[in-house]
């Protein structure tokens, strides 16, 4: 063994942390299952892997003897090297297994396995169906589970546990469990999960804590590094350069992929302009594979000083040393910000530098501020595990039937399933609904109870994916056709409506309509109501807050109004020297008190709550389903964020009327959401449901991302199957919080928190400190569209000419069919050239049986129609007809319409944008040539 001793330490591992020393004793000299619970850097891997070899490499075992789980393929590829080096001292083969692995190396992988296999939770499934590879699953002794906290907060893991946990019931498939963990709120409340009932698994924790140096800095007046002349994001700006400069490596966390990129232009604009020494790269989730592993490698060669990322980069992917972390504007959770500073100083020795770059905004401050306090001391969020999850289970079981095609008992199967932590509170009544919906779609058929295969099981197990499909939907500016950025398609179908006002690429936007079959949200910039876009309508691929956050919140509030000051465990995280608005405190609401109120001139209810996202989604909900129900001719549009509820009124009523009922809502808050038949109702009134549906919907395999047509009838179609229970159960957990909300609601009957009422004109000064909690961008009075950029865009479209009578066909873009100025047709010298959009396949055929002298059909003969009085509209308005026909949406009906317009002194272009405007509003219900 001492040439092992020796390898190792030619790697870099001169001796064992306390932590390593530990699980060597309890996994290789105990044969315990562990929970090894440390932060980033910590040497976890090490203290996973080095005793399960020492074991393998002492028995003797054959391949495939450990299968180590991560939870992304970028882990795969950066866990497959670091374990080689460690394998390899040992004497041990190691390779990777994904969906994105070549063929040649899958097969590869099955005539010749490795002692490790490293896999992720989906993978792992397909590898369990492999017969060649099922067999060497046999050998498996070990089993290494990366990033533990992810997988029991998303069904994908939940999924890996519940194959697990039938494997070991049916197959006798138990290796010994290492799990690996950085932050976990309750970790005996998960050991159940890890193994059936918790047995023999021992938490393994480090008595020394890694130290984390992190502060919240609102960054004052910039250096000379001015860029945008912007008071508030200048100075973050140049804080960013200014570290890039002082550190080795600064990684830059964002929320959101599209502030990564915004960020990462805007930094790289202020180097180019000033000539600094510096390079920027950015990472996350939405970028080829192929650019973030240049990013990666970028930034550990040193070419790369400032890397901006989001969540791709909090797991352990190897980038190299950190100095320095810098969380750009709030963190939103305490557990993000401890995997997030922990990157740096990556060494356990090492201390975890970093700050958050807050807001002068005093909600924004104040949660930056707890997040901190609370990372310090190690508190964290509790986890959103979903219990008896039944997506996870048909899949599971489908599984199970296709690897014993002779037969699964089905009442047996049930008590096996009741066993498993899990799966402990699912009724007989569900598990049999559940079954019967697996019958009913072809799934498994029920023969005399044994559940057996059928010709789609297999299909079903490789095509059903616990990680629904979602697309980037493109944000595209109506009047220049460029693309401003992307967002995630949850956010455009559950949050925006027309006319909504969105924050995106550092500017405001209006939506216009969104192609779902195109994934493209058209929008124009802002013009004039400088009020709507105070609104958050949008926040963004937002990670929620805490309702335990947004509390403490109340509470700091409160003890400033009490003593003009932050308490001292805040004040000492707290670097700037900026003016703190602390006066406004003394308007908002603390913890003892929510504040309804009415702002006459914006026809606008801000409901001052701190209660966190989700609590806040849910009373969002409830008031605004109440609301239509009490006023029905009133027209109400909501929105939330985690310090308040804000209603929008398009209709009169009397603004006592109004906060009163809102008052007495809020009073019942308790009441109605401990009615289940309440509650449904606001669910399936809201958007989130139909999302969750889809979603839960694609996991059963009813849907096929790609194939099937989503509508929203067919959606609503499957609210009240066991798709939709599911989904019902998803909202409760993932888009509200009713335990939080049932807290709350405690606290106001009971008189711990009172509701007050108040009716002002205009916004006052707190309701801009509510309202500006999400940042704004830099935005001048009035934006005007840029009209020579629309015309170049509509100069640049493809139109057909096309003679009705000799069938001549010219076809070019506009600009080149202005050029000809006469618009008869040169062949046959008549007024009968029409003008014709995209494919042109079916007017040559009319034209063609014309000349044939065929009778043409109806739909034939009123299409004819419609190209002579396009020829018609030609010869008689020329070049201004190619312009009207290249918009859009506009046929003939609609030309004819905006050239009299145009003949009356309105401006052409203007209309034909107008019109392609209301187009992309109404064309997800229209099927038009005219799309074009």
């Amino acid at each position: 063994m001492s040439g092992i001793v020796e390898c190792i330490r030619k790697l870099g591992y001169k001796s064992f942390t306390e932590l390593q020393k530990k699980a060597f004793n309890k996994v290789a000299g105990e044969g315990r299952s562990v929970l090894i619970l440390a932060p980033t850097g910590s040497g976890k891997t090490e203290a996973a892997v080095i005793p399960v070899f020492y074991r393998v490499r002492v028995e003797r075992l054959k391949p495939i003897a450990v299968i180590y789980i991560t939870p992304l393929r970028a882990l795969n590829r950066d866990i497959e090297g670091r374990i080689k080096k460690i394998a390899s001292c040992f004497g041990l083969s190691v390779a990777v297994r994904h969906g994105d692995t070549p063929e040649r190396a899958r097969r590869e992988l099955a005539d010749n396995p490795p002692h490790v296999l490293i896999t992720t939770p989906e993978s792992f499934a397909y590898i369990i169906v492999n017969e060649k590879l099922r067999h060497y699953i046999a050998n498996t002794r070990y089993l290494i589970i990366d990033e533990f906290h992810e997988m029991v907060r998303s069904k994908r893991g939940l999924l890996f546990l519940t194959i697990l946990y039938l494997l070991g019931e049916y197959h006798g498939f138990k290796p010994l469990r290492i799990a690996l963990s950085a932050t976990l709120s309750n970790p005996s409340e998960y050991l159940k999960l890890l193994t059936p009932m918790g047995e023999d698994v021992e938490v393994i924790g480090d008595e020394y804590v890694k130290k984390m140096d992190v502060k919240v800095v609102v960054p004052g007046k910039p250096s000379s590094l001015s860029l945008l002349g912007d008071d508030s994001v200048d100075p973050r700006l140049s804080y960013i350069l200014d570290a890039g400069r002082r550190y080795n490596g600064v990684l830059v966390f964002t929320n959101t992929r599209s502030l990564a990129e915004m960020l990462g232009s805007l930094l790289r604009k202020l180097i180019e302009k000033h000539g600094l020494d510096l390079k920027v790269g950015v990472h996350h989730g939405s970028l080829s594979r192929s650019r973030r592993e240049e990013a990666e490698a970028g930034f550990k060669q040193g070419e790369l000083n400032i890397l901006v990322a989001t969540s791709s980069m909090e797991l352990g992917i190897d980038i190299g040393h950190i100095d320095f972390v810098i969380q750009y504007l709030s963190p939103r959770q305490s557990s993000r910000l401890i995997q997030r500073i922990g990157r740096s100083g990556h060494r356990l020795e090492g201390i975890s530098r970093g700050v958050v770059l807050s807001t002068g905004n005093l909600l924004h401050l104040l949660e930056s501020l707890i997040l901190v306090d609370e990372a310090l001391r190690n508190k964290v969020e509790r986890e959103e595990v979903i219990f008896k999850p039944l997506d996870v289970l048909a899949y599971a079981i489908a599984l199970l039937v296709l690897l014993n095609p002779s037969g699964v008992n089905r009442d047996e199967l049930y008590d096996r399933l009741v066993g498993h932590a899990l799966y402990r509170d699912l009724s007989p009544e569900e598990y049999n609904r559940l079954i019967e919906y697996m019958v009913y779609a072809h799934v498994l058929r029920d023969d005399g109870g044994l559940l057996k295969p059928t010709r789609k099981t297999r299909l079903y197990v490789y095509r059903t994916s616990m990680i629904p499909s979602t697309r980037d939907i493109h944000v595209v500016e109506v009047s220049t056709g460029r693309t401003i950025g992307s967002l995630n398609e949850e956010y455009v179908i559950l949050r925006l409506r027309p006319d909504d006002v969105i924050i995106l690429a550092g500017e405001a936007w209006r939506v216009i309509g969104f192609d779902d079959e195109k994934g493209h949200l058209y929008v124009e910039k802002t013009k004039g109501d400088y009020a709507e876009s105070l609104i958050p309508h949008w926040e963004g691929e937002n990670i929620p807050v805490d309702t335990r956050v947004a509390l403490r919140i109340g509470e700091v509030i409160d003890y400033v109004k009490k003593n003009k000051s932050l308490p001292e465990e805040l004040k000492k995280l707290l670097e700037t020297n900026v003016e703190i608005p602390w006066g406004l405190a003394e308007e908002l609401s603390g913890y003892s008190r929510i504040y309804v109120d009415y702002v006459e001139k914006m026809n606008l209810l801000i409901i001052n709550i701190n209660a966190g996202s989700k609590v806040n989604s849910l009373i969002r909900d409830v008031i605004t389903y109440l609301l239509r129900q009490r006023f029905p001719i009133v027209d109400f549009t909501s929105y939330s964020s985690p310090y308040a509820v804000l209603v929008r009124v398009k209709g009169y009523i009397y603004p006592a009327e109004l906060i009163n009922t809102v008052k007495t809502i809020i009073i019942n808050l308790g009441k109605y959401i401990d009615n289940n038949v309440f509650l449904r109702s606001i669910v399936k009134d809201s958007q989130a449901l139909y999302w969750r549906i889809y979603q839960v919907a694609q996991r059963f395999g009813a849907i096929t991302p790609g194939e099937t047509r989503v509508t929203r009838s067919m959606l609503n179609a499957l609210a009240d199957t066991i798709i939709g229970e599911e989904a019902f159960k998803e909202v409760l957990i993932k888009d509200y919080d009713l335990e939080s909300a049932r807290s709350i609601a405690s606290l106001i009957t009971g008189g711990g928190i009172s509701v007050e009422t108040r009716v002002y004109d205009d916004l006052a000064r707190h309701h801009l400190e509510i309202l500006g909690y999400i940042e704004l961008p830099i935005r001048k009075d009035v934006v005007n569209i840029d009209i020579s950029q629309y015309l170049e865009r509509l100069l640049e479209r493809e139109l057909t000419l096309l003679c009705i009578k000799c069938g001549y066909i010219k076809q070019g873009k506009v600009r080149e069919l202005l050029e000809l100025g006469k618009y008869s047709c040169p062949r046959c010298g008549l007024a009968t050239l029409t003008i014709i959009k995209g494919d042109i396949e079916e007017e040559k055929s009319i034209i063609e049986k014309l000349g044939r002298g065929m009778e043409l059909k109806g739909g034939e003969r009123r299409l004819l129609d419609d190209l002579a009085k396009r020829a018609v509209i030609l010869y008689k308005f020329g070049k201004q007809a190619l312009l009207v026909f290249a918009g859009r949406g506009v046929g003939t009906s609609e030309a004819v319409r905006i050239l009299n317009n145009a003949s009356r002194g309105a401006d052409l272009v203007r209309e034909i944008y107008e019109r392609e405007k209301t187009f992309l509003r109404v064309k997800k219900y229209i099927d038009s040539k005219d799309d074009k």
